[in-house]
């Protein structure tokens, strides 16, 4: 590493001419044939007497002149001189350098300290490094988020420009990825060194807080062979702008623990709270907010590196579009202290009930709403098959299937299209079914149109069968869990389906038979879930190979028969409001009932922007999908249609970014270079300009002709 670089090395060799002075001196001293004289001779005896002072005297004359061209040959190749060599790399070449700066823009880099961010230091240190450079090099900048972004791709040569855009960037509220962050470092290196050849050197300047959410991807092999590829082009820089020991509150989730939201009906809403980095015990004030109106507020305590979680129930009055969020006090990381919920609220949830013959669909919708009541949570409306086609289906929020016979491809097209826009379909079986038409039609494997979660298969010997409840993993048998004498486990079934999972499906067993074999399948399919029972819920099903005949099952006859129809619908209808709320960075989906080809969406951000989203015409409905999800909050979707009420959509953060664990520095690779750790310090931040000593050779050289004139009139005086 060179500690003293020159801008214009090839400029030294002017130093050669410091051997002219030498060169004459030498000469001078040739020896010359004497002649004796008579007059010289008392000149001579002059001149032995002070022999010794005028070598001294010719000497240092000899020394100020070499040291004259010596240092002037310096000036000329202009020596620079930096606090970390590391950036004067390629100034002896006599080229220009390329600086990559790599802006970390993932949320937790909004942890203050005062009234500064993580990220203002860090751009404070980009733009200390870009007014730092030297006149020619060209600088790019790289946001490192999830996806990356090149905010300057092609070098940009006035720093003005490159310091505006420093300036104008901000938080991303989303984390970084690491891998696709090299992966874009690579592509803007490879592009530069084509198209900018005179940038013959290259520094990479990470600038981040270090946070183990990114930086551990760090030791993997595949983050290690592309930082050892860019080691081989250029020099890594890493600032770190992080502190130790930082402690983090955040609102980690929100969730709704019904799935049915109807008016007038209390639902329960739990909010967890989780504590990052601190080793005591603390209490947090949690506030509860519906429409922007407080509804609760409560003190949590948390435990030292742990999490608490906080319930809260409440009651709609009004159908329609609503929003819950819970929101802590203002702490260091103040975007990660709220989340949001979209809530619609139902009149009542509306199934379709289609059977296969009259009294088909009877028990089940009985089970759908006991109570019968003026205002009921549950409205089944009970027809025949032929309904599939007569009807929108997307008014509804679940379809019911009760041992209907076959299929049409036309009926399959419809229910996959229903299904997929964000549907629930509840299969249940009987002895009406003719299972080829269902695996034909609705569970072809290589169908676009499947909704079947299962391939049905011919039905199971002649016996008695019971429930297993799969040790209540799955949501829709949960709840059974210590009720044992619900009777879901003494169920009798005597006639079923088999049923077999499809290799390509996402298909899981909710419930099983003793034997093994499924008796409650689920899978979503796009915005939607379908649920398959694999036996009859009517008695009117009989297996007439017997004498007498016998029923399939007496399911509902059970009283665990209402709560599993109960469970089953709110699974089935959940994705719909699920769909409601996301992610940072994933898209808003939705559908709309009829063909809105012509017409456009606009949604609201909560910034206040609005932004046109086009409909695509999707047979019987309208889709939309929006993508720029890049801000949390609540958004809302608008229909250029009275008809049509706004939609609202949550989006929250991901809650791993609130964790500020820190990355191990000396787990990084090698190819960092370790001098730079300049963001560690509250102190001023140590300059990395080259400093130029050429003005000062120059004025050293003035000052030895000076001296050069002076001594050489002095010595002759002297002589004389």
């Amino acid at each position: 590493m060179q500690l003293l670089p020159f801008a214009n090395a090839a400029m030294l060799l002017w130093g050669l001419a410091a051997g002219l002075p030498i060169a004459i001196h030498l000469l001078s001293r040739r020896k010359y044939h004497e002649v004796a004289w008579a007059a010289m001779t008392f000149l001579l005896a002059a001149v032995r007497k002070n022999a010794r002072r005028i070598r001294i005297e010719q000497l240092i004359l000899l020394l100020v002149r070499v040291a004259i061209l010596l240092l002037l040959a310096a000036a000329l190749a202009d020596p620079v001189f930096s606090l970390f060599p590391s950036f004067n790399v390629g100034l002896g070449s006599g080229g220009r350098t390329h600086y990559v700066l790599v802006l970390d823009v993932s949320y937790s880099m909004d942890y203050r300290i005062g009234d500064k961010s993580r990220l203002d230091r860090a751009k404070e240190l980009a733009v200390q490094v870009v007014n730092d450079s030297r006149q020619g090099d060209g600088f790019t900048l790289v946001l490192s988020a999830d996806p990356p972004q090149t905010v300057i791709s092609d070098p940009a040569f006035d720093p003005r420009d490159v310091v505006e855009e420093i300036e104008a960037v901000k938080v991303r509220h989303g984390g970084a990825s690491l891998p696709l962050t090299l992966a874009e470092i690579e592509n803007t290196l490879q592009s530069v060194r084509r198209q900018h050849p005179r940038l013959t050197a290259a520094t990479i300047c990470f600038l981040t807080d270090l946070g183990r959410s990114t930086w551990d991807d760090a030791a993997g092999e595949d983050c290690r062979q592309r930082i050892g590829r860019l080691a081989e082009h250029a020099s890594l820089a890493l600032f770190d702008v992080g502190q130790d020991g930082a402690a983090n509150w955040a609102v980690t989730s929100l969730e709704l623990k019904e799935s049915l939201v109807t008016v007038g009906r209390s639902v329960t809403f739990e909010a967890e709270v989780q504590a990052f980095g601190t080793r005591e015990r603390t209490s947090q004030r949690i506030v509860f907010l519906v429409n922007d109106q407080q509804v609760r507020a409560e003190t949590v305590e948390i435990p030292a590196a742990g999490r608490s979680t906080v319930s809260i129930t409440h009651k709609f009055e009004s159908p329609g579009e609503h929003q819950v969020e819970a929101r802590l006090a203002d702490d260091s990381l103040p975007l990660d202290n709220r989340r949001w919920l979209s809530v619609p609220v139902r009149e009542a949830i509306e199934v379709l009930c289609i059977e296969g013959r009259e009294g088909a669909a009877r028990y089940l919708a009985y089970a759908l709403e006991p109570g019968r009541g003026s205002t009921p949570r549950v409205r089944p409306v009970i027809r025949l098959e032929n309904a599939l086609l007569e009807q929108s289906l997307h008014r509804f929020d679940c379809v019911a299937l009760c041992n209907v016979r076959r299929f049409t491809r036309e009926e399959a097209v419809v229910l996959s299209s229903y299904v997929r826009h964000g549907g629930g379909l509840l299969v249940t079986l009987g002895d009406q079914v003719q299972t080829d038409s269902y695996n034909q039609h609705l569970g072809g494997e290589a169908s676009s149109h499947r909704v079947l979660p299962a391939r049905l298969d011919q039905a199971a010997p002649a016996g008695t069968y019971t429930f297993a409840p799969q040790q209540y993993r799955h949501p829709i048998v949960a709840p059974f869990a210590g009720h044992e004498r619900s009777g879901l486990l003494t169920t009798p079934v005597w006639k079923y389906m088999r049923a077999e999972l499809l290799p390509s499906a996402a298909a899981r067993i909710a419930l099983a038979y003793n034997n093994g074999d499924p008796a409650i399948v689920e899978e979503s399919f796009g915005r939607g879930r379908v649920i398959l029972l694999t036996t009859a819920v009517s008695p009117d099903s009989l297996d007439r190979a017997t004498d007498p005949p016998t029923p399939w099952t007496a399911l509902t006859a059970w009283p665990s028969f209402p709560p599993l129809v109960q469970e089953m619908l709110s699974f089935a209808v959940r994705r719909r409001f699920e769909a409601r709320s996301v992610l940072v960075g994933e898209p808003l989906e939705g559908s709309l009932p009829g063909a809105h080809s012509l017409a456009a969406l606009t949604i609201r951000t909560p910034g206040g922007e609005a932004q046109r989203v086009p409909l695509q015409n999707a047979g019987d409905s309208s889709t939309w999908s929006f993508a720029g999800t890049a801000v949390s909050g609540m958004y809302t979707a608008d229909i250029d249609s009275a008809a049509q009420p706004s939609q609202r959509f949550a989006v929250n953060l991901r809650p791993r970014e609130s964790d500020l664990e820190r990355f191990d520095s000396e787990l990084l690779p090698g190819q960092f270079d370790p001098e730079f750790r300049l963001g560690k310090t509250d102190a001023g931040l140590p300059s990395t300009k080259p400093a130029q000593y050429f003005r000062y050779l120059l004025g050293l050289v003035l000052v030895l002709l000076l001296t050069e004139t002076t001594l050489a009139w002095y010595f002759g005086n002297a002589s004389a």
